[in-house]
């Protein structure tokens, strides 16, 4: 006997938790960013409800695997993610159950053949160090229209593990994937609330080319030619990514970054590099940008000086058009 994992349901109900970034709710991230102010709070709620739909697949999927294959649940469980071809979610659960994030197990350089034993041993490891605290804490499962169960204080332990790894994977590839969606949202509004037009004064999206190993957000013409823009939403925890911006963009670029430490080297390499950094959170990004770049247009082109006002920048944010601010809902690469 086979267990269902629901694979569709778990889809639906991702589908549902990403209908935040809709255009609408994307340009309120947007403008909060652009009034210099912290975006993360808007975005944790989308963050949050996948979260919580993993968890339940997650949960449902345990309590049938329990009910279905008894003692032997764990790793039964772990041979049908094995044999269930073509599902990234199967995937990512094979390894959850092992107690490990995804990048965790590629660090580690576990083959997939070695999945087998890694489980074994690890939950072994596990259960010999549970039996030895005495707590005895038991997690009992339920689920409507099926039977309850009651797993071993070990097994309890071990399905926190599991959904701890998920947690870790979730959050860190959602703040990876969001970032990398509200960039593009982020360059296209910033150029075109300075009166420039896409694909006529700037382009956005640029691959990989001879002179770049790695895409770009966007790429204005300006009289020194083509001038690289690159955005990174990292907050202060990995500056290695705003020093890697800055190779992107090259000589004469412009990076914004959301948030410097008060130790970063990035301002100082910068400099060096003759890149421009815009930092927006505590500052006024707009201004910024048409500070630098106001003397830059070629002829005929003109920038629109932007507003300092809070109020005037809601307004030219919000009348700007919806399109500016459409980005995909949902995204099916976790990688880390």
């Amino acid at each position: 006997m086979s267990v269902d994992l629901d694979l569709e349901g778990l889809r639906q109900r991702l589908s549902t938790a990403g209908s935040i970034y809709s255009a609408a709710e994307v340009r309120k991230i947007v403008l909060t960013i652009l009034l210099g102010k912290n975006y993360r709070a808007l975005t944790e709620s989308a963050t949050s409800l996948e979260i919580s739909c993993y968890m339940n697949w997650i949960l449902s999927v345990c309590h049938k695997a329990k009910i279905t294959y008894g003692e032997e649940w764990l790793q039964k469980l772990q041979d049908l993610c094995s044999a269930t071809k073509r599902s990234q979610e199967t995937k990512w659960l094979r390894v959850w159950l092992m107690g490990l994030a995804l990048k965790t197990a590629q660090n580690l350089g576990i083959e997939i053949s070695e999945y087998t034993d890694y489980l074994k041993k690890v939950k072994l490891s596990s259960d010999k160090l549970s039996k030895k605290q005495a707590y005895a804490t038991s997690v009992q499962l339920r689920t409507n229209g099926l039977t309850p169960a009651l797993l071993s204080p070990e097994d309890s332990v071990w399905l926190l593990q599991i959904a701890g790894t998920a947690v870790l994977t979730i959050r860190g590839s959602k703040k990876s994937a969001v970032g990398k969606l509200l960039e593009k949202a982020i360059a296209k509004a910033c150029l075109t609330a300075l009166g420039l037009k896409e694909n006529i004064d700037f382009q956005l999206n640029l691959a990989a080319d001879n002179e770049v190993e790695r895409e770009i957000d966007a790429e204005i013409a300006t009289r020194r030619g083509k001038v690289r823009v690159d955005v990174a939403l990292i907050g202060t925890g990995n500056q290695e990514v705003s020093e890697d911006k800055l190779g992107r963009v090259g000589r004469n670029g412009i990076v914004l970054v959301d948030k410097l430490g008060p130790k970063s080297k990035v301002p100082g390499n910068a400099a060096r590099h003759g890149v421009h950094i815009t930092i927006i959170q505590n500052n006024l990004p707009l201004s910024d940008l048409y500070n630098h770049l106001v003397n830059l247009m070629p002829d005929g082109v003109t920038l629109k000086k932007p507003p300092t006002e809070q109020g005037k920048i809601e307004k030219l944010v919000n009348g700007l058009p919806d399109e500016v601010f459409f980005v995909p809902t949902h995204t099916d690469s976790i990688v880390v």
